[in-house]
C-alpha cells in the first residue's frame, strides 16, 4: 500500500509549497499529546499518544495523528495522517492545529516494531528541521497524489508514484532535491476521473521537450523533460 497525498488549494503548486513550508519551518523538538496526559516532551514508552506535532507558534507546523508509542527513536503503532500547515499551536487539552495544506495518509506498514524510514523522517524534521528524510520514505514507501479540481503543479519521489489527475491544466516536474518528476516505466498516471478508457482517445504532443497529454475536454498534463515517445498505454489508468 502506497502513501496517499492530498493536495488542496494551498498546496496546489506542489514544488513551490514543500520549498515554502521548509524554508518557514523551525523545529521546537516536538512533543507527543493524549487526551489523559496532555502535552508530553519525554515520553514514555508503555504510553499510546494521539498525536506528535512540531513546529513554532504560529509559523509552519507538522502534526501526525493515530495510536501509537515512542522508544528509543523508534515510532510504533499506527499513524493514520499527517498533516503540514501553517499557523502551527499546541494545546494541552486539545493537542496541535494547523492549516490542512497537504495531507499524507502514511503506508500502513510503517511505523514498525524496529527502526526503519519513517522514524528516520520524524527524526530529520526533529533535528535538522528538514523534509529530507520526508521524501526519502515516500520514495521508499511509493505515493498516490491526489490534484485538486484547479490546475495543479505535482512532484513525484523515488518510488512508484501514481498521480491521480481530476481536471485542469496539471503539470508534473521534479521539486525540491529527493523529488522527481514523472518516471516513465516507474510512474503511473490515473486519468480515470476523465472518462478516458483507451490510449486512442488521448491526444499527445511535445511542446518544447515536454510531453503534453490532452483529452477531449481539453484537460491537460504536462511531463517537464519527457518525450512524447516514451508514452503507451501502460502509462495510464483508464476509466
Amino acid at each position: 500500500m502506497a502513501a496517499v497525498i492530498q493536495l488542496s488549494s494551498a498546496s496546489s503548486n506542489m514544488e513551490g509549497y514543500l520549498n515554502g513550508w521548509a524554508s518557514g519551518y523551525s523545529s521546537t523538538y516536538g512533543a507527543f499529546w493524549d487526551e489523559g496526559n496532555g502535552l508530553v516532551t519525554n515520553p514514555l514508552s508503555t504510553t499510546v499518544y494521539e498525536q506528535w506535532g512540531n513546529g513554532a507558534t504560529g509559523g509552519n507546523g507538522i502534526y501526525m495523528e493515530g495510536e501509537f508509542q515512542y522508544s528509543r527513536g523508534n515510532l510504533t503503532g499506527t499513524v493514520d495522517s499527517i498533516t503540514l500547515g501553517s499557523g502551527f499551536s499546541q494545546s494541552a487539552s486539545t493537542g496541535f492545529s494547523v492549516s490542512a495544506d497537504l495531507v499524507i495518509t502514511p503506508d500502513s506498514t510503517f511505523p514498525s516494531a524496529t527502526t526503519d524510514v519513517f522514524d528516520w523522517a520524524i527524526y530529520d524534521l526533529t533535528v535538522n528541521s528538514s523534509l529530507d528524510s520526508l521524501y526519502d520514505y515516500l520514495a521508499a514507501v511509493g505515493t498516490e497524489i491526489h490534484d485538486t479540481a484547479a490546475s495543479d503543479v505535482l512532484v513525484g519521489f523515488g518510488g512508484a508514484d501514481t498521480f491521480v489527475f481530476t481536471a485542469g491544466n496539471d503539470i508534473v516536474k521534479a521539486g525540491p532535491t529527493g523529488t522527481s518528476g514523472f518516471q516513465d516505466g516507474v510512474d503511473v498516471l490515473d486519468i480515470s476521473a476523465w472518462g478516458v478508457t483507451d490510449f486512442s482517445e488521448l491526444q499527445i504532443s511535445d511542446l518544447g521537450g515536454d510531453a503534453v497529454i490532452e483529452s477531449v475536454l481539453g484537460d491537460t498534463i504536462t511531463l517537464n523533460g519527457v518525450s512524447s515517445s516514451v508514452l503507451d498505454a501502460s502509462d495510464f489508468l483508464f476509466a
